[in-house]
């Protein structure tokens, strides 16, 4: 047989081995397809039934889904109940699972002030164990929020207020009439009598009856009432009201006055939802000019601009007030808006 030949028939053979290999090579991808798809129907989790009126199971469904759930809650209004059922939850559970989820991360964040409002309401509902259930969950959310101690201080200001009442009202019991007539269990006792009583500075008495107030006392006293409107910084967003003018009397006494103002940071989840407000903050200026038991006394909206508010204030610096020539503590309520 020639060369030439012979090499013909190589070639042949090769040929046909190629197809031999590239035929069985084929086979087996498809095999191993068939074998994972199987695999991948036997894996697959049944669907989960999602009700209104009682948690869901979340551990066996998949993160797209549990993002879709959370999105229909937030649209039904469903950010902390009912239980296992509500946004926060739903989103929380993304987030156990897919700890850098920035889709939970946002809304979670966006919808917080929302939440917190939901949780107020139930606490103002005398609901005090679903209001604990709330706080707690957006604890888990934020847990350094200033929000939560807003709202877990009105909760146990409540439960105060509650233990207070029954207090009041089984000593009410203990006192029968001399007639022996029975109380009415269904009647609730009267609930006592608070006394509004006007802050003075630290130093001064305790009680003058027989005395009209100083012109310092009117002064502090006004200076809860009136403040005017400074604008803050250039095309700053923040307006806080600052105290009125200083006010002395005959005896050299004086109102605090504010020397060095520090201005609020304008939220950025606010500033990109548009969102405009004021906060009322009442403090006490020490005698060291500085700001201390700074506190919320009213707002609008609630929770939003609080931090802010609280943060700027408490690293102002007054002149303190002054009574009889020395300085003493003075209480000063300050409203601070928010626009844009």
């Amino acid at each position: 047989m020639s060369s030439a030949a012979l090499r013909r028939r190589t070639l042949g053979v090769a040929r046909y081995l190629f197809v031999i290999v590239l035929g069985l090579v084929a086979i087996g991808g498809a095999v191993i397809f068939w074998l994972l798809k199987a695999q991948a129907e036997v894996d697959e989790p049944a669907p989960v039934a999602v009700t209104a009126a009682g948690p869901a199971a979340h551990d066996g469904t998949a993160t797209g889904d549990l993002l879709q759930q959370a999105r229909q809650a937030m649209a039904e209004q469903r950010l902390l109940a009912p239980v296992g059922n509500n946004a926060f939850e739903l989103y929380l559970a993304v987030l156990k699972r897919e700890p850098g989820n920035r889709v939970a991360q946002d809304a979670l964040r966006e919808i917080f002030p929302f939440a917190a409002q939901v949780a107020e309401h139930t606490i103002d509902d005398g609901d005090d164990a679903e209001a604990q259930r709330q706080i707690d969950l957006l604890t888990r959310a934020d847990p350094q929020n200033y929000t939560l101690t807003l709202l877990q201080t009105k909760l146990q200001a409540q439960r105060d207020a509650a233990a207070q009442q029954a207090a009041a009202a089984t000593a009410a019991g203990k006192h029968e009439q001399p007639t022996g007539a029975a109380t009415h269990p269904s009647a609730p006792a009267p609930a006592p009598a608070i006394a509004a009583v006007p802050v003075a500075p630290a130093s001064q008495p305790a009680a003058r009856p027989a005395t009209a107030p100083s012109a310092s006392e009117q002064a502090i006293a006004q200076l809860h009432v009136e403040s005017t409107t400074v604008e803050a910084a250039p095309r700053s967003a923040v307006h806080p009201r600052t105290s009125t003018p200083v006010a002395t009397d005959a005896s050299g006494g004086a109102v605090p006055v504010l020397t060095s103002r520090v201005e609020p940071v304008y939220p950025v989840d606010a500033r990109r939802m548009r969102r405009q407000g004021w906060v009322d903050v009442t403090f006490t200026v020490q005698p060291n000019g500085t700001v201390t038991n700074a506190a919320v006394a009213d707002a609008e909206p609630k929770y939003v601009f609080d931090r802010a508010a609280l943060s700027a204030v408490a690293r102002w610096q007054f002149t303190p007030g002054m009574q009889d020539g020395k300085p003493v503590a003075a209480q000063v309520r300050q409203r601070i808006e928010f626009r844009l």
